[in-house]
């Protein structure tokens, strides 16, 4: 299973003459890094949403915005004035400047920060409720990732597949390959090097040699079992780093596929290895949206 490193959750509540919602927004990060804009009266909660959000994500780049708007004459807040007079003067003036109206002012005003000030401390059931909230959020960013992972999943096992259609392909040149160098080793002896001067013993010993040298049986095994390998950790249930084994996995892959490249010294398998080089860039791509 896997899951996306992108998400969104929202959820909100009601309580008497308030109404409070959340947006959860997460992108790719290689760590956990949480941003966390909360009005004045909850930030006590700072470190237990903090600890829902690392143990549920882990990684990824968090946004998280708590906003608290009033909705009935039962509100315990009130107005921050020297903030909100602030706030409607600069306003104001760049509407000036710009040549708009001041239509809905207050209503843009009441969206911005620390505007509002609650003259009690939030009750336990209130608190209760803000961490629910999050839990909600945070349920539904799951879910999301889910879905999100699956779409990739599918990609990665369809381009692994083609990397390994592509490996048959090398499999079967290979022979016609290797007997190739053969004879145009054999051409070169017999046109630079009088006959009369071989020992034929050593000549074979040379052949031997050189064909070794170039033979890619050892990497193209290497890759098919690095294929294998990659295609049964996305088969695993555990989804701890899973985006970082697959990124060392795709990393030997990469080497296999480069070293069968530069020793196969024919035209028609490089074409080949151009072809999964360019299925294994698409995984790499996709493999740093992967938790």
């Amino acid at each position: 299973m896997l899951y996306s490193m992108t998400g969104f959750g929202s959820a909100s509540f009601e309580q008497t003459g308030k109404r409070v919602s959340l947006e959860i927004r997460v992108l790719n990060g290689k760590q956990l890094d949480v941003n966390l804009k909360s009005p004045p009266i909850y930030r006590p909660l700072g470190p237990k949403i903090r600890k829902l959000i690392s143990t549920t994500l882990r990684r990824g780049k968090v946004d998280a915005y708590i906003n608290l708007s009033l909705t009935g004459e039962e509100s315990t807040a009130t107005f921050n004035r020297p903030i909100l007079e602030a706030y409607g003067k600069e306003l104001k003036s760049i509407n000036a400047s710009l040549g708009l109206p001041n239509e809905n002012l207050l209503s843009v005003l009441m969206g911005l920060p620390n505007v509002l000030l609650t003259q009690e401390e939030p009750s336990e059931e209130e608190q209760e409720a803000v961490l629910k909230m999050f839990e909600e959020a945070l349920k539904k960013v799951k879910n999301y990732r889910s879905t999100e992972g699956k779409t990739l999943e599918a990609d990665f096992r369809k381009r692994i597949t083609l990397i390994k259609e592509k490996l048959k392909k090398v499999e079967i040149l290979e022979p016609q390959r290797i007997e190739l160098i053969r004879i145009r080793l054999q051409q070169t002896f017999d046109k630079y090097i009088q006959k009369k001067d071989i020992d034929e013993n050593r000549l074979e010993q040379e052949l031997i040699y050189y064909i070794d040298k170039f033979d890619i049986t050892e990497e193209i095994v290497r890759l098919e079992s690095n294929c294998t390998l990659f295609l049964n950790e996305l088969d695993k249930e555990d989804v701890n780093i899973k985006g970082k084994k697959l990124a060392f996995i795709s990393q030997e892959i990469g080497r296999e596929i480069n070293t069968i490249g530069s020793k196969a010294n024919n035209k028609d398998i490089q074409a080949i290895v151009v072809e999964m080089k360019d299925e294994l860039e698409k995984i790499k791509e996709q493999l740093l949206n992967i938790v």
